[in-house]
């Protein structure tokens, strides 16, 4: 007698076993979720959609989390993250939390009326929605124009564009940072 084997529900696998018509309208109704709140990811003002790639995932619309994993992209707008595995968290107003896991994963984010964007890596980042902050874990570094912050934590609040940086307990994991001077339009150096 054959066994009939079945896909647990709200899971994503590359196999002609799943019932495609159920998870496409899953997985578009997830979608429109995080896409529908008014905060959406890596900044609260942002009304474009998100758009999410990767060469796998799994969707658990009960737990209200999904697991992207393979060369994921996630963009909005201007802002780009890229990484080897996302684990996104909603609940019924939209996207509360990020975690992406790479080596490194990275975050681009290319603000209004600035010429330069800024870009984050580390082999953790944490966007959470409640704080607009993006938090980034071992070998973190942050760059805004020119100017570097490194260190072993780096909070980075997207909005205000504070920066508050950690080292480690090693004196080779102190904080780091560069500041380049700004020269104003005679091109005499600001203090």
């Amino acid at each position: 007698m054959p066994h009939n084997r079945t896909m647990p529900q709200n899971r994503f696998h590359h196999n002609q076993n799943n019932k495609p018509a159920s998870l496409l309208v899953f997985l578009i109704a997830t979608l429109f979720a995080l896409i529908s709140a008014q905060a959406a990811a890596f900044t609260a003002t942002n009304n474009e959609p998100i758009k999410i790639q990767s060469d796998h995932a799994e969707l658990d619309e009960s737990k209200g989390r999904s697991v992207y994993t393979g060369d994921v992209v996630i963009t909005q707008g201007t802002t780009v993250l890229t990484s080897d595995r996302v684990i996104v968290y909603t609940n019924k107003s939209g996207l509360t939390k990020l975690e992406a896991f790479g080596t490194p994963a990275k975050f681009s984010h290319q603000q209004e009326g600035d010429a330069l964007p800024t870009h984050a890596y580390g082999k953790k980042i944490i966007y959470t929605r409640v704080d607009e902050n993006l938090t980034l874990i071992d070998d973190a570094k942050l760059e805004q124009g020119k100017n570097t912050f490194r260190g072993t934590t780096i909070q980075y609040n997207t909005v205000s564009r504070v920066v508050t940086a950690e080292g480690g307990e090693q004196k080779s994991q102190r904080v780091e940072i560069i500041v380049h001077p700004v020269k104003n339009d005679s091109g005499e150096t600001k203090e």
